[in-house]
């Protein structure tokens, strides 16, 4: 039962309702990227996956999701009770936001603004998590598309979403954290989900082995119809990775001043720098996927300084984005590891990203809260590259050393991959009853077999 008792007016103003709305619109456009990817991998499998493929994937976003209610969204806050001097601070932070803890068991006019400020908000950015874990659960199905295990899968999913990315995000990700309160810079997530999710999407494809057949085609409508939601979907969510200070500005979630129409501007032209260079490649290679990918790789090296850094800049990124792709791509290739997508797109681009935000950002004050002194003095640390070099360091070095212990674990208990009579006929005539009024797939509108 949802707890009431004393009514505290300043937690259901107008000005905190229009906070509350603009969270929850950020927090649906992190859903709208979730049907983007839904789409994306159901336009590059067989059609003897594609059912499978939709429901494996949304599965897996909805166990990553609860994973982050369980848990994850305290691992993240556990940052704050630091600050604020909480006594055993990681379990206060745990015991309050976990689905059953007092935060989440209280309308917001019901508590105490001293205690808990802007309850609203706050409620909703545990959803806003949800969200972006419900994010790392579909790219771990696409890690291992058409073969990985469905139990493997959510198991995977549930340690990536909701203990791995948000521990990631409390090292990287706030104001507070560890790394970010002595200048480390990131902005939508570059570190905790896209440079993590890279480094897990290389291990996973690497002990998984290539796929069976794999060159069946792709589905150009479905493939056109997810690029152009993640289009629409980012600069939605993006906005959400800040806050408004009324009466003072926009600033970035590691308390960097910002505003909130040079962001809005910078996702377009990161995309839009993207679009151009892949639009390069894509004829040079005779082949369109570059098209639609260049776009998001182009926004995922802008990821880090969205927040800080000039449109011009963000436009300079977003061209190189593609080229270190496609770099990925030909690295992927030539140790015959079956994964040209999440490798690529995510991990090469978001270490350039990380980097660059360390020059373009170098000097800037950043991190600590309002209000607080010392060593959480607000704006009191600086961006600099070392710091930036430092967090990839740190991100890579968790993401694999966490997500190799898991694969291999999981590897020799349960297994990682079906068994090939179960991959050669298809996942979807293992797992779905044949009849069903559910059309088994969709026929491929191409036949082009060459992947990125």
């Amino acid at each position: 039962m949802l707890a009431a008792s004393q009514s505290f007016v300043a937690q259901v103003s107008t000005e905190a309702f229009l906070t509350d709305f603009f969270y929850i619109f950020a927090t649906m456009g992190a859903f709208i990227g979730l049907l983007a990817l839904i789409l994306l991998d159901g336009s590059l499998v067989q059609p003897k996956n594609l059912v499978d493929t939709f429901v494996q994937k949304l599965t897996s976003a909805f166990v990553g999701g609860v994973a982050v209610l369980i848990a994850g969204y305290g691992i993240w806050n556990w940052q704050f009770d630091q600050a604020y001097g909480v006594p055993d601070a990681f379990r206060q932070s745990l015991s309050d936001w976990w689905i059953l803890g007092p935060n989440m068991r209280t309308f917001a006019q019901n508590v105490d603004p001293k205690v808990l400020a802007g309850a609203d908000a706050q409620q909703i950015f545990n959803v806003f998590f949800f969200a972006f874990a419900a994010l790392i659960g579909a790219f771990i199905h696409g890690m291992g598309i058409e073969r990985l295990k469905p139990i493997a899968c959510y198991i995977m999913s549930a340690l990536a979403g909701g203990v791995l990315m948000p521990f990631l995000a409390y090292l990287t990700w706030g104001p507070v954290g560890p790394l970010t309160n002595l200048g480390l810079h990131d902005f939508v997530g570059c570190f905790g989900l896209y440079m993590n999710v890279g480094v897990l999407s290389l291990i996973l494809a690497w002990r998984l082995g290539p796929r069976i057949g794999s060159e069946g085609g792709f589905n150009i409508t479905l493939l056109a119809a997810g690029a152009v939601l993640l289009m629409i979907a980012i600069p939605i969510f993006v906005i959400g990775c800040g806050y408004f200070e009324p009466g003072v500005g926009y600033f970035g979630i590691s308390n960097t001043s910002s505003g909130l129409g040079i962001v809005f501007s910078n996702v377009f032209v990161a995309l839009s720098g993207g679009a151009l260079a892949g639009a390069v490649i894509a004829y040079q290679k005779h082949n369109p996927l570059y098209i639609f990918f260049g776009p998001i790789a182009g926004y995922i090296a802008c990821t880090a300084s969205l927040d800080i850094a000039a449109p011009w800049q963000c436009f300079v990124l977003g061209l190189v984005g593609p080229f270190v792709m496609l770099l990925g791509g030909t690295v992927m290739t030539r140790l015959k590891i079956d994964d040209q997508k999440i490798v690529p797109l995510a991990l090469g681009p978001s270490i350039l990203g990380a980097l660059a935000a360390g020059v373009i950002g170098s000097g800037l004050p950043t991190g600590g809260m309002p209000g607080l002194t010392g060593h959480y003095a607000f704006q009191h640390a600086h961006i600099s590259l070392g710091m930036q070099v430092i967090g990839t360091l740190v991100t890579l070095g968790c993401s694999g050393v966490a997500g190799l212990t898991v694969v291999l674990i999981i590897e020799k208990t349960i297994g990682l991959r079906v068994d090939r009579a179960t991959e050669q006929a298809g996942l979807d005539h293992e797992f779905w009853t044949p009849g069903s009024p559910l059309p088994v797939a969709l026929p491929a509108e191409s036949a082009v077999h060459e992947a990125l």
